[in-house]
């Protein structure tokens, strides 16, 4: 997990002076706006217990639309490893255990909500949503049931409701990347201990997006120039004996477009 972090962090600069950057063209996009995208980072959920020496690498993937500029929804889906920790004067272990949560979140683009601009390569996202969360594989945590009362076997299912925002860049006309922070609330036994109130799952994630941004729109044909012929009678003297005036017929070409 560590080394696809790693790698995912070496792209992002050859991302960001990829050959397909934007131009003009690129920044016209229809609406709605399919997109799919993948996520790495850390997360830890906040205990009685350092938790610095509970952070454990974190992935996700996601899939959404953008149905405006400024209201968008996806389904995301985030795991695997998290570790609980137990302190009291006689007694200082951790356990691992695993998760795995989907969620249904909206998102709101901050930037284009106030923005006049038509166009935007960076948005600020605030993002909410509730799903559904089940850990598993709590058997060490299990083995401790003497002080973790509330210690669990098999999968134990959790509500999800989520609070977060995103900040997202996009480097051409389908790639963005983004940097994103989430803060989840689970049920009080989601860690195997009670404290009378709700667990929070912190999550930091590294992202890449690819948005289906549609056909781009052609360009507007210039109109063609429209010409007209008139007929004009100028009149003139022929000499200075001759007092009888004369006229021609001239024809004027002149563009009415």
């Amino acid at each position: 997990m560590r080394k696809s972090l790693l790698s995912l962090l070496a792209l992002l600069p050859l991302m960001l002076y990829a050959k397909d950057a934007q131009t003009e063209s690129d920044k016209t996009v229809t609406y709605p706006q399919i997109f799919i995208g993948a996520q790495g980072g850390i997360q830890t959920t906040l205990t009685h217990y350092n938790n610095w020496q509970l952070v454990k690498p974190t992935t996700s993937m996601s899939v959404g639309t953008f149905f405006t500029p400024v209201v968008g929804a996806r389904l995301h889906f985030n795991g695997f490893w998290n570790e609980g920790g137990y302190y009291e004067e006689t007694e200082d272990f951790k356990y691992k255990y695993k998760y795995f949560t989907s969620c249904l979140d909206i998102m709101i683009n901050l930037v284009n909500l106030f923005s006049k601009k038509s166009y935007n390569p960076v948005g600020v996202y605030l993002l909410g949503g509730l799903g559904l969360n089940c850990a598993w594989d709590n058997d060490e945590a299990y083995a401790r049931r003497d002080v973790l009362h509330t210690a669990y076997e098999g999968c134990h299912l959790s509500h999800n409701a989520r609070i977060g925002t995103m900040i997202d860049y996009s480097i051409s006309r389908h790639v963005s990347i983004n940097l994103e922070f989430a803060a989840n609330s689970l049920n009080d036994k989601y860690n195997s201990k009670l404290s009378g109130k709700s667990d929070w799952q912190l999550t930091t994630q590294l992202g890449v997006a690819y948005k289906f941004a549609g056909k781009k729109s052609k360009k507007a044909a210039e109109p063609k120039e429209v010409w007209e012929t008139r007929k004009d009678t100028i009149w003139y003297d022929s000499n200075e004996k001759d007092t009888a005036r004369k006229f021609r017929i001239k024809e004027v070409r002149y563009r009415v477009k």
